[in-house]
C-alpha cells in the first residue's frame, strides 16, 4: 500500500526521505519509492543495441591515456585518447564506444607502423573503426581525435553547473562535473566502456589558468599551457573500471584534514589525508564532514583489515544532483552539496546522519566495489547491498547514540514494499539490453540485497561472515568477481555451513518475499515444538504468479524464553523442536529481525508478543520486524484492521524513536482506508481519533520547539535535560537528536492525519514568525513545522513562503520552502505551487521531488497533479534530463485504486518507452494502484 513516507530516489540506501505529512553509490531509486536509487543512466535501447549489448570479445583495452580540455563556461569539451589494446586474433575493425560525440581523427598503430581509420557509426552506442589492413594478434594502440559537449540538464557523463541559481547572476560560476556510472563516459569520450575492462588511466586536463581541476589521483605535474590556459596532468590511477574515472574543473576552495589530525573515533585511526573539495568560500561548511570522516575511513580499516586502498581521498561537492546523492569514484568521492555542506555549528541531525550514514556507504565501497569491481552489471547487486549493510554498521559505530541499529530492520522494510510485487525483479537480475540498466539502482538492488546479507551474518556469526569478507577481498584485490566468488569465500570460511551459499541463491535468484506459517505446538507430556510452513506472501488483490510454487532454502532463526534455535527450512514444512522445558509463553520466529521473510502466528502467537511484559523485552530488530510484518499481513488479508490497530497501540509508547515511528508507519498504512468517504466522512473522523489515542498526547507534550530546562533540574513544566541514551521522553523535555527528529517526523502526522488543531494553529503562528525572524526556528523543526502551517495556509502565506524562496540560495533551506509550498491544500494554492515546475527561474531538478512529492501524499491534491503532469509532460520533460521522466510514474505509486489506476495508464502509458526505465516504473505503479484499490475494497475500516 503506499508508503507513508516518500523517499526520493537519489537517496539510495537510506529513506533520509523529503518530509511529508502522508507517507538514495551512491544512487537508486528507492522502494516505492526508493530511496533510491537510485542510478538512471542516460542512454536508451535502440533496436540495432538490443540484441547485443557487449563489445565483440577479441578486443580489450589494456591502458589509456586521455587528454582532455574543459572550460566549464563553455558548451564543448575536445580531446584526444591513446587506448592500449590486446588483440587475441587479427582483426580489420574494432568496435568501441561514442556517444553523441564528433570524431575528428582515429588511427591504429601496430610495432612502428601506424595507419588511419575510416569512422563509421555502428549505432546510437557505439562507433566501428575501418582499417585499410588487418592489426595483427597482440598488442596495439588506437588513437582518437573527438569533440563533445557538456551537458547542461542531465546529471550526467560530463556535465556542468552553476553553483548560483537561476535568476540570482553568476554567483560562483561554472564547473564541470563527471557521473559515468553507468554508461556516461561514451559521452565524454571514445572508450571500451564495460565493468569488465579495468586497467590504469593517466589523465592530462587543459583548464582555464583561474580554476582547479581535481581528478581520481593527485596531480602529477601543472604547466602553462597558452591562452589563459594550464595543463594538469595526474598520476596513472590503479587498475579502474571506466565508469570509477571521475575528474572536476571549477573554483573550488579546499578544506583539509591532514592524515595525524585527530579523529572522532578514539579507537581507530587513518593515515589516509582528506581534502573536502567544496565551492570557493564555502570551505567552512565542510566542518562536520571534515570531523567525522576520518573515523569513518578508520573504521573501515579496521573492518576489512586493510588500509584505505588509494592515494588520496577527496570528497567533492555537487552543487544539485538527480537520481543520487553520492558516487564512491577511488580517490574522488562525490556528494550533493545539501549532504556534504551546512553552515557550521548549526547542522541538524538529519544532516549529521545522512552525511555519516551515505559517506560509510561510499567509502565501504572503496574496498567492496572499486578494489574489488563487478566482471559485469549482473553483479552490482553485491556492491551496493554490502555497502549499504556494513554503512550501517560503520554508522552505528560512530554515531552510538544515534540509534542506527535500527537500520537493517528500516531497509528490510523498504525491500518488501518494492517485492511484494508480482513485477518484482530478482536481486541477480541478468542485464541483457539497455532496459535492463535503467531498472537496476532501487530497492531490490540495496535494501533487498542489504537484507540477506544481514541474514546470512546473523546465520554465520559475526567473525565467520567477516573472515569470509576478508577473504573475498584477498582473492580479488585489484581484480573483478561475482557473487558466486563471493559466496564461494563464505563458504570457505565456515565449512559446516556449506549449505549457505545455495540457501542465499534462492533469494538472489528469485523474486518475492517468504511467508513462514508458525504454529505452536505444546501436547502433554511432549517437548514443545513450532511447525513451520513456507509459500510466497502475496497481496490482496496480486494474482498468483505463473510456473510452480516458489520456494526458498530460509535461514530461520528462532527465539523463546530458553534461547534461539536456528534450522534451515528447505521444504515446504517442517516442524522444529523448542529449547523450552514446558510451553513457552511466547515464540518469536524470527530472532532479532533478521530473516527476510514475514511470519504469521496462528491462535494467539501475535497477542503473545505483543503483550506489556513482553512487548518492552523484545530487541529492537524484532520490534521493528513484527510491526512491519503486521502492515504486509495486513496487505495480504492475514491480519484484519483491529489486531493491526493493537499492534500500533502496543508500541506507540515505547521509548525508542524507532519504533515510535514505525507504530506511526503502520497507522499512516492504514489511511486510504479511512479516505473513501470524503475528509470529513466519519471514518476519517474515527481514523483521527485513532491518531490521537495512539500519539496525541506525546506530540503535544514535545511540541514542535523543545524549550529550555530548568538550571535547578526541576521541572518547569517545559524543560529538561536531552537524553543521549537512544531513548525519548514524552514530556516534553527533551531536546536530543532522537527528540528533534522525531517531532519531525510525529507532529506533522498528529496534525494532519490526526487533526490536531492546536499543533496546526501553532505552527502556522511559528511560520509566520519564521518570515519575520529566521532565527525563530531551527533547522532541526523548519521544514516540519513549514510544511504543516501550509496545510490550513492562505495566499498570505504561500507568497511569503516563495518570497523566501526567491531571496535565498541555500539549497538546503530552499528543498524545505518548495516541499512546503507543495503541501498547500487549497485547490488555487495548490495551482500554482505546480506551476512553479515551470518557472524558469526554478530548477525542476530540485523543485520536481519535495514539490510534487508533497502533493502526491493527498488523494485531492495527487490526482490533480497527475492530471497537470499529463497536461504539462511535454514542457516539463524538456526541462528534465533525457531519461529523468521515466521517475514521473513513481511519484503517484500512492495512486489507489481503478480510478487513479486509470488516470496514471492514460498519463504515461505512450510515453514511457522514450526513456529507459520508464516501462517498468510505469507498471510497478500501476500495480500498486491495482493493489491499493482491491485491499482497500476487501479490509475494513473499523476505526
Amino acid at each position: 500500500m503506499p508508503p507513508d513516507t516518500f523517499p526520493r530516489p537519489h537517496r539510495p540506501h537510506r529513506a533520509a526521505a523529503w518530509f511529508s505529512i502522508g507517507l538514495a553509490g551512491c544512487m537508486g531509486l528507492l522502494a516505492a519509492q526508493s530511496v533510491a536509487a537510485p542510478r538512471q543512466p542516460a542512454v536508451r535501447a535502440t533496436a540495432a543495441a538490443a540484441p547485443s549489448m557487449r563489445l565483440p570479445d577479441g578486443v580489450r583495452p589494456t591502458a589509456y591515456r586521455l587528454s582532455l580540455a574543459v572550460d566549464p563556461a563553455q558548451p564543448t569539451h575536445r580531446g584526444e585518447v591513446e587506448i592500449d589494446i590486446a588483440l587475441a586474433r587479427p582483426a580489420a575493425s574494432v568496435l568501441l564506444h561514442a556517444k553523441d560525440l564528433k570524431i575528428t581523427t582515429a588511427w591504429a598503430e601496430s610495432g612502428a607502423h601506424r595507419i588511419a581509420a575510416r569512422v563509421l557509426r555502428h549505432d546510437a552506442q557505439r562507433i566501428e573503426l575501418r582499417l585499410p589492413r588487418q592489426l595483427p594478434a597482440g598488442k596495439a594502440v588506437l588513437g582518437l581525435g573527438f569533440e563533445g559537449h557538456l551537458q547542461d540538464k542531465d546529471v550526467y557523463g560530463l556535465f556542468r553547473q552553476r553553483d548560483g541559481l537561476p535568476g540570482q547572476g553568476p554567483a560562483g560560476g561554472w564547473a564541470a562535473f563527471t557521473q559515468f556510472e553507468a554508461v556516461g563516459a561514451r559521452l565524454a569520450f571514445p572508450l571500451f566502456d564495460e565493468p569488465g575492462f579495468k586497467v590504469p588511466w593517466t589523465l592530462t586536463l587543459t583548464v582555464p589558468d583561474s580554476l582547479s581541476a581535481v581528478a581520481n589521483m593527485p596531480v602529477a605535474s601543472e604547466e602553462a599551457a597558452g591562452g589563459g590556459r594550464k595543463r594538469v596532468r595526474f598520476d596513472t590511477t590503479p587498475p579502474l573500471p571506466a565508469y570509477l574515472l571521475a575528474f572536476a574543473v571549477g573554483d573550488f576552495g579546499v578544506r583539509e584534514v591532514p592524515a595525524t589530525a585527530t579523529t572522532t573515533t578514539p579507537d581507530a585511526t587513518t593515515t589516509t589525508p582528506l581534502r573536502f573539495i567544496v565551492p570557493r568560500g564555502r570551505e567552512a561548511e565542510a566542518g562536520y564532514a571534515a570531523a567525522v570522516t576520518g573515523g569513518i575511513l578508520a573504521q573501515l580499516e579496521r573492518y576489512f583489515d586493510m588500509p584505505h586502498p588509494y592515494a588520496k581521498l577527496d570528497s567533492l561537492a555537487v552543487p544539485v544532483t538527480v537520481n543520487f546523492s553520492a558516487m564512491e569514484n577511488p580517490g574522488l568521492v562525490t556528494y550533493a552539496s545539501t549532504l556534504l555542506l551546512a553552515p557550521p555549528g548549526r547542522e541538524p541531525a538529519r544532516f549529521r546522519q545522512d552525511y555519516v550514514s551515505t559517506a560509510a556507504h561510499e567509502l565501504a565501497h572503496q574496498w567492496f566495489g572499486n578494489l574489488v569491481t563487478p566482471a559485469w552489471w549482473d553483479d552490482l547487486w553485491l556492491n551496493e547491498s554490502f555497502a549499504s549493510w556494513l554503512g550501517d554498521r560503520i554508522t552505528a559505530q560512530v554515531l552510538p547514540d544515534a540509534g542506527w541499529d535500527a537500520a537493517p530492520a528500516q531497509a528490510r522494510r523498504w525491500a518488501m514494499q518494492a517485492d511484494r510485487l508480482a513485477s518484482a525483479r530478482r536481486i541477480e537480475q541478468p542485464v541483457r539490453v539497455d532496459e535492463d540498466l535503467g531498472n537496476l539502482w532501487d530497492a531490490i538492488t540495496y535494501q533487498k540485497g542489504q537484507a540477506v546479507l544481514g541474514m546470512a551474518e546473523a546465520w554465520l556469526g559475526e567473525a565467520a561472515f567477516r573472515a569470509g569478507v576478508q577473504r573475498y577481498m584477498q582473492r580479488h584485490a585489484w581484480g573483478h568477481a561475482t557473487s558466486a566468488d563471493f559466496f564461494a569465500a563464505l563458504a570457505a570460511a565456515t565449512p559446516a555451513d556449506a549449505a549457505l551459499p545455495a540457501a542465499l541463491r534462492s533469494f538472489t535468484t528469485q523474486p518475492g518475499i517468504p511467508l513462514l506459517r508458525a504454529t505452536l505446538l505444546c501436547e502433554p507430556g511432549q517437548p514443545p515444538q513450532l511447525r513451520l510452513a513456507q509459500s510466497r506472501l502475496l497481496p490482496l488483490g496480486s494474482p498468483a504468479p505463473a510456473g510452480p510454487p516458489t520456494r526458498w532454502q530460509i535461514p530461520v532463526r528462532l527465539r523463546t524464553p530458553a534461547g534461539t534455535t536456528r534450522t534451515l527450512l528447505d521444504a515446504v514444512e517442517a516442524t522444529v523442536a523448542l529449547p523450552d522445558a514446558g510451553c513457552p509463553a511466547w515464540v518469536n520466529a524470527n530472532a532479532e529481525g533478521s530473516g527476510y521473510y514475514r511470519v504469521a502466528y496462528a491462535a494467539d502467537g501475535l497477542a503473545r508478543l505483543t503483550t506489556p511484559d513482553v512487548a518492552a523485552s523484545l530487541p529492537i530488530g524484532e520490534v521493528l520486524t513484527l510491526i512491519d510484518d503486521a502492515a504486509g499481513l495486513h496487505e495480504a488479508g492475514e491480519i484484519d484492521t483491529a489486531t493491526a490497530l493493537a499492534v500500533v497501540q502496543a508500541f506507540a509508547g515505547h521509548p525508542r524513536r524507532a519504533v515510535v515511528e514505525a507504530a506511526a508507519d503502520l497507522l499512516a498504512h492504514l489511511r486510504p482506508l479511512a479516505e473513501t468517504d470524503g475528509p470529513r466522512s466519519p471514518a476519517r473522523q474515527a481514523y483521527a481519533a485513532r491518531w490521537q489515542a495512539a500519539f496525541g498526547e506525546r506530540a503535544r507534550a514535545l511540541g514542535w520547539q523543545p524549550q529550555p530546562a530548568r538550571r535547578d533540574g526541576g521541572d518547569s513544566g517545559s524543560g529538561g535535560a536531552p537524553r543521549t541514551d537512544g531513548t525519548v521522553g514524552t514530556d516534553g523535555t527533551d531536546a536530543s537528536d532522537d527528540a528533534n527528529l522525531l517531532r519531525a517526523q510525529l507532529l506533522p502526522r498528529v496534525a494532519e492525519l490526526g487533526d490536531d488543531a492546536t499543533l496546526r494553529t501553532q505552527a502556522r503562528t511559528l511560520a509566520q514568525a519564521w518570515l519575520t525572524d529566521p532565527a525563530a526556528l531551527g533547522t532541526d523543526q523548519r521544514r516540519a513545522v513549514l510544511a504543516t502551517a501550509a496545510l490550513d495556509g492562505d495566499a498570505a502565506l504561500f507568497d511569503g513562503l516563495l518570497a523566501a524562496l526567491r531571496a535565498t540560495g541555500d539549497r538546503a533551506l530552499r528543498e524545505d520552502l518548495l516541499g512546503a509550498l507543495g503541501h498547500f491544500r487549497q485547490p488555487a494554492l495548490a495551482l500554482r505551487a505546480r506551476a512553479l515546475l515551470r518557472d524558469p527561474a526554478i530548477d525542476i531538478r530540485e523543485s520536481l521531488w519535495p514539490l510534487l512529492g508533497a502533493q502526491v501524499r493527498d488523494a485531492a491534491t495527487r490526482r490533480a497533479a497527475l492530471a497537470e503532469v499529463a497536461g504539462q509532460y511535454d514542457a516539463l520533460s524538456r526541462r528534465m534530463g533525457r531519461d529523468d521522466p521515466a521517475h514521473l510514474p513513481t511519484l503517484f505509486s500512492g495512486a489507489c485504486g481503478p480510478d487513479e489506476r486509470r488516470q496514471l495508464d492514460a498519463a504515461f502509458a505512450r510515453r514511457m518507452a522514450r526513456h529507459l526505465g520508464g516501462q517498468q516504473a510505469l507498471q510497478r505503479a500501476l500495480e500498486a494502484a491495482e493493489l491499493c484499490g482491491a485491499w482497500r475494497a476487501r479490509q475494513a475500516a473499523a476505526f
